[in-house]
C-alpha cells in the first residue's frame, strides 16, 4: 500500500502529539513545529508567477529531518493495525506500506489481509491520511506454484494477487521466491546499458583499465542486484543463472580489450582485470553477510546470519571460504558493540608511543 502524497499531508499538530507520546523532549517537538510553520508556495505558469500561497501542512522535502519526522508521523499505524488484527506483520519503507498474514489456506489470508485494509482506511480518514489504492498490489507466496482466484478487499475495490512476479524495492518477487524473474529483468537491464557503453567508449576512445572501472560500476552493478539474494553457490542449482552472467562478463572482457570472439577466455580475463562472475558472487554474498554482522546488536536483519534458514547456510559458507584471520577478530560469530571512547583512548595512546 502506497501513502499518497506522503510528506505534502503530514498534520504538525498530530505530528508533534505523536513526538510527544514517544517521549520526545520539548525542546525537539518545538523544534518541529517551527521547522513546520510559516511556510509559502508560488506556482509558475509559462513563466508567470503567482502571488505566495501560505501552507499549513506537509514535510519540507529534501531535508534529513524529513523521513524521520514521516516515519514517527506513520509509527502509530502499525500499532492500530496490528491490535485490530492479531497475526499480522508489516515491513515498510517510507511511504511504502507492506503488510504479511501467514496461513495454510489462500482464502483465509486474503481474509486476513483484507480485514488490514479494512483497519488501514479507518486509521487513515481519522488521522487525514490517504493512500493510492491504485498501487496497491497483493503477492501471494507458497512452495507448489497455482493459480489462486482468492482477491484481497481494498475500500470498493478487489485486488487480486498478482499471477507473477511482484516488485518491492527493486527486487522482483515471484511467488516461489526463486528470483528467477528477477535475474531476467536484471540481465535485459545490464544488455542495455553495455549496448550503451559499447558505443560511448567506441566513440570517446577510453583506455582500458577506465572501461574496466566503467564496465565494473555500470553493467555489473546494475546485473548483480540482489544476486546475495538467489546465489547459492556452483554446486546450488544456481549455476545456470551464473553462467548467464559470465556470458556478459565475457563479452564486458571483450569490449574492454578489443579481443576477438575466439580469444580463449582464460586469456581474456587475465588481459581485461575482469573477475569471473562465481567469484564475484561468493564476494558478493560474503560482503552481504560482513554488512549484517556490522548492523547495531538488537537489529532484525542481524539475526539472519545466525537463523537456521537456507540464506543463513548460505553466509555461512561464504564465510567458511573467505574469512580471514582479521575479520574473525573484527567480526566474529558474536561481535562486540564499538566503544568511541575506548577506540579514542587506543588511537591516542598509538600516537603517544608512535612521538615518543
Amino acid at each position: 500500500m502506497d501513502v499518497k502524497s506522503a510528506f505534502n499531508n503530514v498534520d504538525k499538530t498530530f505530528l508533534g502529539k505523536r513526538m510527544e507520546k514517544l517521549g520526545v523532549k520539548a525542546d525537539l517537538i518545538r523544534w518541529t513545529m517551527s521547522f513546520m510553520s510559516d511556510h509559502q508556495v508560488k506556482l509558475i505558469l509559462d513563466g508567470e508567477t503567482s502571488e505566495p500561497y501560505p501552507v499549513d501542512t506537509g514535510i519540507p522535502q529534501g531535508s534529513p529531518a524529513a523521513p524521520i519526522l514521516f516515519i514517527t508521523y506513520l509509527s502509530c499505524i502499525f500499532e492500530a493495525v496490528e491490535k485490530a488484527v492479531p497475526g499480522v506483520s508489516e515491513l515498510s519503507f517510507v511511504d511504502d506500506i507492506g503488510w504479511w498474514a501467514e496461513g495454510r489456506d489462500k482464502e483465509a489470508v486474503a481474509a486476513e489481509l483484507s480485514k488490514v485494509s479494512a483497519a488501514f482506511i479507518t486509521w487513515a480518514a481519522e488521522n487525514g491520511v490517504a493512500f493510492d489504492q491504485s498501487k496497491t498490489e497483493a503477492a501471494l507466496f507458497r512452495r507448489k506454484q497455482k493459480r489462486s482466484e482468492a482477491k484481497v478487499r481494498v475500500g470498493d475495490n478487489e485486488v487480486p494477487f498478482n499471477k507473477h512476479a511482484t516488485q518491492w524495492l527493486g527486487v522482483w518477487l515471484d511467488s516461489q521466491l526463486k528470483l528467477r524473474h528477477h535475474q531476467e529483468v536484471r540481465m535485459k537491464e545490464a544488455t542495455k546499458t553495455l549496448a550503451r557503453l559499447q558505443r560511448l567508449t567506441g566513440r570517446m576512445g577510453l583506455s582500458p583499465s577506465n572501461c574496466r572501472r566503467v564496465m565494473t560500476a555500470c553493467i555489473q552493478s546494475t546485473a548483480m542486484i540482489g544476486a546475495e539474494l538467489w546465489w547459492k553457490g556452483e554446486k546450488g542449482g544456481t549455476d545456470g543463472m551464473a553462467k548467464e552472467l559470465q556470458v556478459m562478463v565475457n563479452r564486458e572482457a571483450r569490449a574492454t580489450t578489443g579481443c576477438f570472439r575466439t580469444t580463449n577466455q582464460g586469456a581474456l580475463a587475465m588481459e581485461s582485470g575482469l573477475r569471473p562472475a562465481s567469484n564475484q558472487l561468493e564476494n558478493r554474498q560474503r560482503r552481504f553477510g560482513l554488512r549484517l554482522l556490522s548492523l547495531p546488536q538488537g537489529a532484525m536483519a542481524r539475526e539472519i546470519v545466525g537463523a537456521r534458514t537456507a540464506i543463513s547456510k548460505r553466509l555461512a559458507s561464504a564465510f567458511s571460504y573467505t574469512w580471514t584471520a582479521t575479520e574473525e577478530i573484527v567480526l566474529g560469530s558474536v561481535p562486540l558493540p564499538f566503544e568511541a571512547e575506548v577506540i579514542q583512548e587506543e588511537r591516542e595512546k598509538a600516537m603517544e608511543e608512535a612521538t615518543a
